[in-house]
């Protein structure tokens, strides 16, 4: 057991390290890092795809007949392709949802304020503020996607390169026990 846990945290070291150089990118050019790992899982939906037409036509034919690996082949390539060749655009589009997701929540907690309001709750007003605070975010965030993004991007390498330091501290004090 004590080796495996060794073993474990030489590994988690190692992936750790790898991702404070993700991180460290992240921090340094989100476009252009979000760009990448929006292209890797469109190489990844795509791969996914192609995997479904091989074994669609590498099957039985008995197993053909109610197969739905053909359909979801060709939409699955033709999903990765799409988001290979619109990286930028599917990260504008991200961020477009993640703005508007966030409008309806505020609406949603402002119709929760003035429920709080008929019910003769004191918190209430704490309730609208934060609502209005978070719809301005949401609408900044859909005005001006790229440079939310890029914050988002920014705030994102910052949380990762503070956590997978925190791992490697962790994993090497658990490698000195």
């Amino acid at each position: 057991m004590e080796n495996y846990i060794k073993k474990y945290n030489r590994y988690n070291i190692l992936i750790s390290l790898a991702l404070i150089i993700l991180s460290i990118f992240l921090i340094a050019d989100p476009t252009t890092s979000l760009n990448t790992i929006t292209i890797i899982i469109g190489v990844i939906v795509g791969i996914t795809g192609l995997v479904e037409l091989i074994t669609y036509f590498t099957s039985p034919q008995e197993v053909k007949a109610f197969s739905l690996k053909l359909i979801v082949g060709v939409i699955t390539t033709i999903l990765g392709v799409v988001i290979i060749t619109n990286a930028q655009t599917i990260n504008t589009i991200l961020t477009w949802v993640i703005g508007a997701w966030i409008i309806i929540e505020s609406i949603i907690k402002l119709q929760i304020a003035f429920s709080l309001k008929d019910l003769s709750n004191t918190s209430w007003k704490t309730v609208v503020i934060f609502s209005i605070i978070t719809f301005i975010i949401g609408l900044v965030i859909i005005l001006n996607p790229f440079a939310s993004l890029m914050a988002v991007g920014k705030i994102c390498g910052i949380m990762l390169l503070i956590s997978e330091i925190l791992n490697v501290f962790e994993s090497t004090f658990i490698l000195r026990m």
